[in-house]
């Protein structure tokens, strides 16, 4: 039976033992659920297909070398909603030919999988395994269990091609490749081995290119491309789950830029910088995925990334693919997410070695479709389609990465910004939003389309392009719009309100929210914006709180630049004069501990994930204040009360939706995060006056550039308060040793409370570690 169109959670339900094998889960790509990749010679090799959890009772491999037999094939392995399945093809004829297809039984219910897809009889042909002509080798170069290679090259416009590298002395004729349709192709044999370096050379012209779909280049030495091994990399974060799109709090990162200023480095970022010496912070402010600006090989060393030259290769300069692995894999086990920054719509304008790739022009179009930032492929032909769907694979699996953010979508396709753009490049997009939900459901698909379309994050069933969120723009221009306004006393909270309730984006869920991008950052800091003068002053320290509050508490996934989290006033860029200073984590420190207690805030709330409702029903421009209600399903309820006026309110009523306590959560203008210390004493107990169109109403005390958030009748989850009074004070310290000593006891005694509020070195543990930082909170030291 087939499936489509249903949303995740609703296929996940349904999967299980129920005589109905779900189709929509069901994957297997060669080329990577192959082991080796590239069988030779007969040998023995293991397929793997994956399926939704616990959907599948049985299944076998049906193999076919000569003689038919059937394989059984076990599950192996669980990653986050899929299981694996295994199977191990006996070894065969040398140079035979062997063909394989699946079968998939959930009791009562068999179907098959096969190079068409699923279907409810067995297919008329399966994989084909050819040991003579190895046309089962993918693109690219391929490490053989013989010690030797497999190299294979698109290169249509060639009358032939050689390869040549370390392996042969460099020899420009030894090893001539073979034509295999459009493809050339080579088998090398040992010793080939990683690390080593090749190019291939094309004729007529005697042309060297490094390989199109290149792991690793070396652009100290002519952009030659290195052999990498696939699997030897040792992964550690088999336990590691996505986090919900509903809860993803992202931190977007410049890797060349995010370490060494003032951090014991002075040198360019690395891949290995962002755990070895800052995961720490990470985990310090709570942050549950970085978005990593793109990594993929770009001209020069010093870039954005947006002006690549390979998809396929992490940046040189960054380190080598072992040392991005390395780090997804260290965040993976500290629990945070990785997002790659992909950018398909243009390859960079120098550097660029697939423009006339063998001579002629086959990987762009004649003449070339221009974007404003370098040549655009060309997506109309099958081959260079696939290169950039099987990138997308190529991440997800083989760096284990969680999603991308596909930059400038505006321009993949042709619309009234971009008129010449290519109608194909629409049907790409669908084409690899459609390869993740059916590979990796649990990775999440984000657009820059600036201006925003909704239907770039329609399903593609409904004719959209497939993503699962897009950047919002109207929600960051309007509200620095408003911030930088609020100097002069005359913002527009109307044109805030409408940001947050966009009407083309009911419940805003598909919306990635941010007053601070690369893109912003790059012509003047937040900080800078509002006060020029002074990027730390008490005004420029309160409004960017409140909007980067703001960021958090609304509908939608938040994000966050890197250095946000200190004000910091650096340009964004890419050199050396642009690295964040992370001598401020600790001279602003206060403002850091605000991002983390919010960040905090909206993470332990269920009310404030990105699809749970939201109400602005509160906007008054003559106070500059603006309220609006959060809630979920479970009887969760938040108000978050917002005032950009530079000076405090007092007796001024605002609307509640329930009778009752109201304990204030987070005070952005609190001493502790260098604000004025004018609040509601940890509380407001509403009267019962309609107001707002609510029922009831409280009067608050609102501090100059405040932003308040009320959780109703459940006092706060604040580190450090361990009785839950709303306060850190002696009559702490008591529940504090309890806690230590006797975590159940606490629990007992102090039901309300979260038993993490004495975790006080935020590890996530009360232990004998949480005494000095306790002590320090109590003492204001």
């Amino acid at each position: 039976m087939i499936l489509l169109n249903l949303p995740a959670i609703a296929l996940l339900l349904l999967a299980g033992p129920d005589n109905n094998v779900e189709w929509n889960g069901v994957s297997h790509i060669p080329w990577l659920d192959r082991t080796p990749v590239c069988p030779i010679g007969g040998e023995s090799f293991v397929v793997r297909f994956q399926v939704y959890a616990d959907d599948l009772t049985a299944a076998r491999v049906f193999v076919r070398a000569g003689s038919a037999q059937w394989v059984s094939a076990n599950r192996t392995a669980r990653r986050g909603p899929y299981d694996i399945w295994s199977a191990a093809v006996p070894a065969s004829s040398p140079g035979g030919t062997l063909e394989y297809y699946f079968e998939l039984v959930d009791g009562t219910d068999a179907d098959y999988l096969g190079p068409q897809g699923m279907s409810d009889n067995p297919p008329a042909a399966g994989w084909i395994v050819d040991f003579a002509t190895l046309s089962h080798a993918p693109l690219g170069a391929t490490l053989t269990t013989d010690g030797g290679a497999i190299f294979r090259v698109w290169a249509p416009g060639a009358t032939s091609a050689y390869v040549a590298g370390d392996f042969n002395g460099w020899n420009t004729t030894s090893l001539p490749m073979t034509r295999l349709g459009s493809d050339f192709i080579r088998k090398v044999s040992p010793p080939v081995l990683a690390g080593q370096q090749y190019k291939y050379i094309f004729q007529p012209g005697t042309i060297w290119k490094p390989d199109a779909r290149t792991r690793a280049q070396n652009p100290n030495n002519y952009d030659n491309s290195f052999l990498i091994d696939a699997g030897a990399y040792s992964w550690g974060d088999t336990s590691f789950e996505i986090p919900a799109f509903e809860d993803m709090v992202i931190y977007e990162l410049h890797v060349g830029t995010f370490s060494g200023r003032n951090d014991g480095l002075n040198r360019m970022g690395r891949f290995r910088d962002i755990v070895d010496r800052h995961l720490d912070h990470l985990l310090y402010l709570g942050i549950n995925a970085v978005e990593l600006m793109p990594v993929t090989e770009f001209d020069y060393h010093e870039s954005w990334g947006y002006n690549p030259v390979a998809q396929w290769a992490p940046e040189n300069a960054y380190g080598s693919p072992a040392d991005l692995k390395y780090t997804v894999d260290r965040l993976h086990r500290a629990g945070i997410a990785v997002l790659l920054d992909v950018c398909y719509n243009h390859f960079s304008p120098t550097g660029n070695y697939l423009w006339y790739y063998d001579g002629t022009q086959h990987y762009f179009d004649s003449p070339v479709v221009q974007t404003p930032w370098g040549s655009q492929a060309d997506f109309d032909r099958p081959q260079v389609r696939d290169y950039f769907a099987d990138n997308i694979l190529y991440w997800l699996e083989e760096y284990h990465v969680d999603g991308f953010r596909m930059d400038a979508t505006r321009y993949m396709r042709d619309n009234f910004i971009f008129p010449e753009g290519q109608p194909s490049g629409w049907s790409l997009m669908q084409r690899i939003n459609d390869q993740i939900d059916r590979r990796k459901r649990d990775a999440i698909s984000i657009a820059e389309e600036l201006p925003n379309d909704p239907w770039i994050s329609y399903p593609t069933s409904a004719g959209g392009a497939g993503f699962d969120a897009q950047w919002h723009d109207a929600f960051v221009d309007n509200l620095r719009q408003e911030l930088a306004d609020a100097a002069y006393g005359d913002p527009e909270m109307w044109r805030i309100r409408d940001a947050i309730m966009d009407a083309a984006f009911p419940g805003g869920a598909r919306l990635v929210r941010y007053v601070e991008s690369h893109d912003e950052a790059a012509q003047v800091r937040l900080g800078v914006l509002l006060d020029s003068s002074n990027p730390y002053s008490i005004w420029a320290r309160g409004r960017a709180k409140l909007g980067q509050g703001l960021t958090l508490f609304v509908p939608g996934i938040p994000m966050f630049l890197m250095g946000g989290e200190w004000l910091e006033e650096t340009p964004f860029g890419s050199g050396w004069n642009n690295r964040i200073d992370w001598s401020k984590a600790v001279s602003r420190a206060p403002i850091v501990r605000f991002f983390r207690d919010a960040i905090a805030v909206r993470r332990s709330n269920s009310a404030l994930r990105a699809n749970a409702g939201c109400e602005v029903h509160h906007v008054n421009d003559s106070a500059n204040v603006l309220a609006f209600h959060r809630w979920d399903l479970s009887g969760n309820d938040l108000v978050i009360v917002a005032s950009l006026n530079n000076s405090d309110l007092y007796g001024y009523r605002v609307g509640f939706p329930q009778s009752g306590r109201w304990f204030e959560i987070l005070n952005s203008q609190a001493v502790e995060y260098l604000g004025n210390g004018v609040g509601n004493g940890g509380f407001a107990d509403t009267q019962p006056i309609a107001w707002d169109g609510m029922p009831y109403s409280a009067i608050l005390t609102i501090p100059e550039m405040g932003l308040l958030v009320f959780r109703y009748n459940h006092p706060p989850d604040r580190v450090g308060d361990c009785n839950c009074d709303g306060v850190i004070n002696a009559f702490d310290i008591d529940p504090f040793v309890l806690a230590l000593t006797d975590p159940a006891g606490y629990t007992a005694t102090y039901p309300r409370c979260n038993l993490l509020n004495a975790d006080t070195n935020g590890d996530q543990i009360v232990n004998s570690f949480d005494i000095d930082p306790f002590v320090e909170l109590l003492t204001g030291n």
